[in-house]
């Protein structure tokens, strides 16, 4: 039944001027208590079902269907002429690859990845096996082998994965590896070439190194259409190592520097996170894909990892909580901005392999979201927060002042800046073999970087705001390619 609200106001301002206004509305054609749809909460775009891939031709002529139009016709009729086009092995070979694939579903590693050297291991052959998507798309597995000639030591590195759900939401998820690590490999984007070639070209180290030994456990699912919670386990054995080489092609006169020490110790833990993505998605049938369809959105990710001496069994005693924040915001034209938040707290005694490193640059290159004025592995910390900001203007600016030239060319703008601030408590400081530097009030640095719309790298000039010292003004290249 129809409901009449009648609001009638008065009013004097002052004394002096009188006021007052009269709203009627009527609500009618509603319902009480309707039924809520199923997929009222669901954040598919596009759904399609887990069997319409083994749906026949009598079942699609038994729906009704829109007919296609010419140009529809002709376009899978060629779609399908080139699924039926036999693929060789030399069709997929490529000798920059980091894979090579003798199947739509195996293959090893590619040419540049077949060996590294460094300071520690020396020459290092490298054989690993890929195994993707098999059993319906339910089943990941990798086998990575590789063996130092100067450590002497075989290292292998066993993952395995499958995939549970309609639209494989669940992942079980198994790790086992007896290999050497990257210290704070977390926080260095570099590729393994980069390091071997600046070791055998300039006799540069940038990377410290440590042995590790054990495995994890982790089962993670969607419980709503926006979180995936997680649970595991893990356990390792870390061990020190030191440089068992000097050799290099050049520079012969130069020593490597000395690799640190670790703290020795085995660490049982347990661990649990989250991820919270609001984006809506596409259920493909086999999976569902995050949609990007060029508007804003922002992501939340943690997970707490916790160490017990007396019911797990662990060497050490402590509690460490991490949070990501991802946020792409979409500004005018084509233009956007990306920021990234890190937190870390941790409660205990925290292994110094364990800690997280302020992600900084070699000389003369650089990566996005990354102190470029910091050098790797120069300020880490057990509890830290980091900001980076990016704003990518693309071509924008140029066009929009008609800078004679810039804006014919395709000229990208883009200005970033970085902040951090870190700590180490007295219990983790007591593990660590020598004093270090922190940043117990925040760190600013600011800078730009230009580039052109299809060549691959920037050219960044970045500032130090505060902290001054080595560094103050850097200009690097920033690409992928490293």
């Amino acid at each position: 039944m129809p409901v009449d609200y009648r609001l009638f106001m008065k009013g004097n301002v002052l004394g002096l001027v009188k006021f007052g206004f009269e709203l009627n509305t009527i609500l009618y054609d509603y319902k009480i208590n309707p039924e809520l749809s199923d997929d009222i909460f669901s954040k598919a775009i596009v759904t399609v079902l887990p069997d319409a891939d083994k749906k026949d031709s009598l079942f699609w002529t038994s729906v009704q269907t829109i007919p296609n139009t010419f140009e529809e016709e002709k376009a899978y009729k060629r779609i399908d002429s080139l699924k039926n086009v036999p693929v060789t092995f030399w069709d997929q070979f490529s000798w920059v690859s980091t894979r090579t694939y003798f199947s739509e579903n195996f293959a090893i590693n590619g040419t540049l990845n077949f060996w590294r050297f460094n300071s520690v291991e020396g020459f290092t052959p490298r054989l690993g096996f890929y195994f993707e998507n098999y059993l319906d798309q339910r089943l990941n597995s990798s086998l990575d082998l590789a063996y130092g000639f100067s450590d002497e030591r075989f290292k292998t590195d066993f993952s395995f994965e499958y995939l549970l759900g309609d639209y494989r939401t669940t992942s079980l998820t198994l790790n086992a590896f007896n290999t050497i690590k990257v210290l704070f490999g977390t926080s260095d984007e570099y590729a393994d070439l980069t390091a071997s070639l600046l070791a055998l070209l300039n006799k540069e180290e940038f990377r410290n190194y440590y042995y590790s030994a054990g495995y994890d456990f982790k089962i993670e699912s969607e419980v709503f259409p926006v979180l995936a919670l997680s649970a595991g386990f893990l356990n390792r054995r870390d061990k020190s190592a030191q440089n068992n080489t000097d050799f290099s092609f050049f520079k012969k006169d130069r020593e490597y520097p000395i690799n640190p020490n670790i703290y020795e110790a085995t660490i049982n833990a347990v661990t649990s996170g989250f991820k919270l993505d609001f984006r809506d998605y596409i259920e493909d049938g086999y999976f569902r894909r995050r949609a990007f369809t060029g508007s804003s959105y922002t992501t939340f990710e943690g997970d707490v990892t916790h160490s017990n001496k007396d019911w797990l069994n662990s060497d050490l005693n402590f509690t460490t909580y991490r949070l990501y924040v991802d946020n792409f915001t979409r500004s005018f034209r084509s233009s956007f901005f990306n920021v990234k938040l890190f937190g870390m707290y941790n409660v205990g005694a925290l292994p110094h392999q364990d800690m997280y490193a302020l992600p900084g640059n070699i000389n003369l290159l650089s990566k996005s979201f990354t102190f470029r004025t910091l050098k790797v592995n120069e300020i880490f910390g057990e509890r830290v927060a980091t900001l980076n900001l990016e704003y990518n203007f693309r071509d924008e600016i140029f066009k929009l002042l008609k800078v004679p030239g810039l804006k014919d060319w395709e000229i990208t703008l883009n200005v970033f800046f970085n902040s951090a601030i870190t700590e180490i408590g007295d219990e983790s400081a007591a593990l660590l073999p020598v004093e270090i530097k922190t940043f117990n009030k925040p760190f600013y640095e600011i800078g730009f970087g230009l580039g052109q719309g299809i060549i691959p790298f920037q050219l960044e000039f970045a500032w130090k705001l505060n902290y001054r010292g080595s560094n103050n003004f850097v200009i690097s290249l920033n690409t992928f390619a490293f």
